[in-house]
């Protein structure tokens, strides 16, 4: 990768958080948006008998890092700015820590705290509305970052919804179900589009899903049009100030 493909502004991956953010080909790369360097083989899925019950597993399974909320998780590394943005992937490592930490999915600038009314806001794709409940996969975003996405992203071009939100709450897992029999994939159709299928972490089949993202559910949910999102982002300064209270020490590429 040259320089010019790729550009570090600022320190590079800090504990799993960009604190400035990386550029390639003149275009900041989303913080979630997963790097070619950071495919890594998957696994055989195999039938696994624990304390807690029956369902999948790795056959070289490590329960401290293949595992989260109890479900298994697919495995991924971390290598931000190796090799080439693959701006239609998300990186699971980044996604559930935006979801954790309620970090912006693009610049990964802290979300919370930085409205009066507490509120957080969800830019999400498809034609409808987002709706008092749903569930989701996307990490909350600053306004700016919000315009951003949308002018960048080719799939937000044909539908988005944005709103804001006053609680996330943990929902469970956004994966692929396996078939407690067969341990075969089953088909999902999702709500939005490309959508993993949304697994509630309590749920009788969270044992056999095989788990990418973290899912949160959204409540005080208020609507916001694309003319109050472009006031709301005149309303706030450059993104990158929101990195101020970002930080830690440095990661190298690593298997998770």
């Amino acid at each position: 990768m040259s320089a010019a493909q790729a550009t570090t502004i600022g320190a590079a991956e800090a504990g799993g958080v960009f604190t400035k953010g990386l550029r390639w080909r003149g275009k900041r790369v989303p913080y979630i948006t997963r790097w070619t360097a950071e495919s890594v083989p998957q696994p055989r899925v195999v039938r696994r008998v624990t304390l807690a019950g029956e369902g999948i597993g790795f056959e070289d399974e490590d329960p401290r890092t293949d595992r989260r909320y109890g479900v298994l998780h697919i495995r991924s590394a971390l290598a931000p700015g190796r090799c080439e943005p693959e701006f239609h992937l998300v990186n699971p490592h980044r996604q559930r820590r935006a979801m954790e930490h309620s970090l912006c999915q693009v610049c990964s600038g802290p979300t919370v705290g930085t409205r009066a009314d507490g509120r957080t806001l969800f830019l999400l794709g498809g034609a409808h509305p987002i709706a008092e409940g749903e569930t989701t996969a996307a990490p909350p975003v600053h306004p700016p970052c919000a315009i951003e996405a949308v002018e960048n992203c080719p799939p937000l071009g044909r539908g988005y919804a944005v709103a804001l939100v006053e609680r996330a709450t943990l929902y469970g897992v956004a994966g692929v179900i396996h078939d407690p029999k067969t341990l075969a994939p089953l088909p999902h159709v999702g709500s939005r589009p490309g959508e993993l299928a949304h697994v509630d972490i309590a749920s009788a089949v969270s044992p056999w899903t095989l788990a990418s993202f973290t899912v949160v559910s959204l409540h005080g949910v208020t609507s916001v049009s694309p003319d109050e999102l472009h006031a709301m982002a005149e309303e706030v300064s450059e993104p990158s100030a929101y990195h101020d209270s970002v930080g830690g020490a440095g990661a190298a590429a690593t298997s998770l």
